[in-house]
C-alpha cells in the first residue's frame, strides 16, 4: 500500500505543469485617485506585457436606493497574439461589456417575434382593463398596439 501511495505521489508531482509559476510583469504606468469621501474613484495602469487597464467609479442615488456606477475599459493579448479590446458600464441596468471579441445572440425567430408581441399586447389589454378604460378605448388602443407590432395591417 505505501508503495503504491509513494507512486501516485510521484506521477501527481511529474503532472504538474513545469511553467505553473510565471515571473512578475513590470509595470509601465499606474495612476490612482480615491476613493473620495463621496465614493468617486479613478484608476489606470499599464504593463510590460501590454494589458491596460482604466475604470472611473460614483456613488449614484437611484430613487431612494443608492448604488455604485463604473465604466471603463481593459486590453490584453490572448494566448493566440489577437488584441483584446473591452470597453464596459455598470450601473443600474446592470453590467453591460461591449467588445469585437463578444459572442452576439441571433435575431429572433419570426415565430418568436411574434409570440413576444402577442404577449406585449395581452398585457397592454391588462393593463388597460385594470385602468377602467371603456370597451370602445380598449379596442382602439390594441388595434394600434397591433399595427406597431405587426400584428396586423
Amino acid at each position: 500500500m505505501k508503495v503504491f501511495v509513494l507512486a501516485v505521489l510521484i506521477g501527481v508531482v511529474a503532472a504538474m505543469p513545469q511553467d505553473a509559476v510565471k515571473p512578475p510583469v513590470e509595470i509601465i504606468t499606474s495612476e490612482s485617485e480615491g476613493p473620495n469621501l463621496d465614493g468617486s474613484y479613478k484608476f489606470k495602469f499599464e504593463t510590460a506585457d501590454g494589458v491596460t487597464r482604466e475604470e472611473e467609479g460614483a456613488q449614484k442615488q437611484i430613487g431612494e436606493e443608492s448604488g455604485a456606477t463604473s465604466r471603463g475599459s481593459w486590453s490584453y493579448s490572448s494566448p493566440e497574439g489577437e488584441k483584446i479590446a473591452l470597453t464596459f458600464v455598470a450601473d443600474e441596468n446592470g453590467f453591460q461589456p461591449q467588445g469585437a471579441h463578444l459572442p452576439v445572440a441571433p435575431e429572433p425567430s419570426p415565430a418568436i417575434k411574434r409570440a413576444l408581441a402577442i404577449i406585449a399586447r395581452t398585457n397592454a389589454a391588462d393593463e388597460a382593463r385594470a385602468a377602467g378604460m371603456s370597451t370602445k378605448q380598449k379596442l382602439l388602443m390594441l388595434g394600434l398596439l397591433d399595427q406597431r407590432l405587426g400584428l396586423r395591417k
